[in-house]
């Protein structure tokens, strides 16, 4: 593998997919034919015509590594912080710890809580600086907006978009499970939406959308929220920033315990089915009105696609209308908020009042994913053993953290470690 002629530095906090998208701009050249000259596909070329595997994503092997590192000059660590395996240790949805999924592969593969088919983006951060490089190629297609918990962007004071607004269609969406959208394509900008508009007909492929989503500084939004809930969703995200930067606080409160941030977000990821499934049991906690009526339609809607899921033959998915985490941003915030304030509670026993009404509630619609959503693999100790008991009777939970974990049937091994009782307020 020899190095290229030109490379590029990685953008703070890009993802492999934008940097790729920005080297093949600069030589002139495909992102597919970037992926068989770095040696990310194995040189298997009659496969990237149609496909840059959806794991690397995610992760890369060894190998692909050390290719990678020769043919563009960039260090291993530089990159490790393309994929999304580098935030393991922050966002629980992709920790091991709280997923059965053994390789990357598997962990992209159905992971609604990693946005693998299409990202959001924030038009203003896709024009870049004012630097030369940027100018020409385009910003940073961020990491962390393949994150649904990352749906606004505090810099620019605005949500993430979704869609394109040529097209209308999510933007980047790809064909075949490939990470790049139309990988054979070498007319389009970094900041262009790559998907394709029509659907293919006697063997020819559509042309691509092809609008810049690239906005200039000043370009406010098409549609904004009110201010109360503008300022309520950018301070949310600030916090979920924090926790998900490396650098940032190892441990947050969650129901009167300070948790690893791993562990904070996987308990998100809970709560968000729980307050769907119980919908309008958490409505009172709705920061906004505005909020509060958005989650009540989308509450409706997703009650009525998980009924008609469960009417149909065969496999039936019917709790995914409730897990799967909102495409669009000012839905993500809205539920995240609701969630973030049930975990804010200050001590354990607190928590339990908040919760126990919803759990009431998901157990009447469907006792089975009310279950499922509480297990030791989905959520961290402490919000276990809150959500899971019943009654002010049973031990307290720091003697239950004293103990180590649950015994077998409700856990497999200890999950105490970097537990510690909050502070009173």
């Amino acid at each position: 593998m020899r190095a290229l002629p030109r490379s590029l530095d990685p953008l703070p906090d890009e993802a492999l997919t934008g940097y790729i998208l920005r080297l093949a701009h600069r030589l002139g050249v495909s992102p597919g034919a970037v992926a068989i000259r770095t040696g990310l596909t194995g040189g298997r070329k009659e496969n990237v015509l149609f496909r840059i595997p959806m794991r690397l994503l995610h992760d890369l092997e060894p190998e692909q590594v050390r290719l990678f590192s020769r043919a563009t000059r960039l260090s291993p660590d530089e990159i490790v912080r393309l994929v999304t395996s580098s935030l393991a240790s922050r966002y629980g949805p992709v920790n091991r710890r709280f997923t059965p999924r053994s390789s990357a592969a598997r962990m992209v593969n159905d992971n609604a809580w990693l946005l693998t088919r299409t990202p959001r983006y924030c038009p203003q951060c896709l024009a870049g600086d004012e630097s030369e490089i940027q100018q020409r190629h385009g910003g940073s297609w961020r990491l962390s907006w393949r994150l649904p918990p990352v749906f606004a962007c505090p810099r620019h004071r605005r949500l993430l978009r979704a869609d394109c607004p040529a097209c209308r269609q999510p933007v980047h969406a790809v064909e075949m499970n490939s990470i790049i959208a139309r990988p054979w394509d070498e007319d389009l900008h970094p900041t262009q939406c790559r998907t394709t508009i029509a659907p293919r007909t006697a063997g020819r492929l559509q042309p691509a959308c092809g609008a810049q989503l690239a906005e200039p500084a000043g370009a406010g939004p098409e549609i904004a929220p009110d201010p109360q809930t503008l300022e309520h969703l950018l301070g949310l995200q600030r916090r979920l920033m924090r926790l998900l930067d490396l650098a940032g606080p190892a441990v947050t409160p969650s129901v009167g315990w300070l948790i690893p941030a791993a562990d904070y977000f996987a308990d998100l990821r809970a709560l968000l089915g729980l307050v769907f499934l119980s919908w309008p049991t958490a409505r009172s906690f709705a920061a906004t009105p505005a909020l509060a009526e958005a989650l009540d339609r989308e509450a409706e809607e997703r009650l009525a696609r998980a009924a008609a899921l469960r009417d149909r033959p065969g496999k039936k998915h019917s709790s995914r209308p409730f897990t799967d985490p909102p495409l669009d941003p000012l839905l993500m915030g809205a539920v995240l908020g609701i969630a973030e304030r049930l975990l804010d509670a200050p001590d354990e026993e607190q928590a339990r009042e908040l919760l126990l009404p919803l759990v009431h509630q998901a157990s009447r619609v469907d006792q089975a994913l009310s279950i499922y959503l509480r297990r030791e693999a989905w959520v961290s100790f402490p919000l276990r053993i809150v959500s899971m008991n019943r009654s002010k009777s049973v031990m307290a939970m720091g003697d239950i953290i004293a103990r180590g974990p649950i015994p077998k049937g409700g856990g497999s091994g200890p999950r105490s470690e970097g537990y510690r009782r909050r502070e009173p307020r």
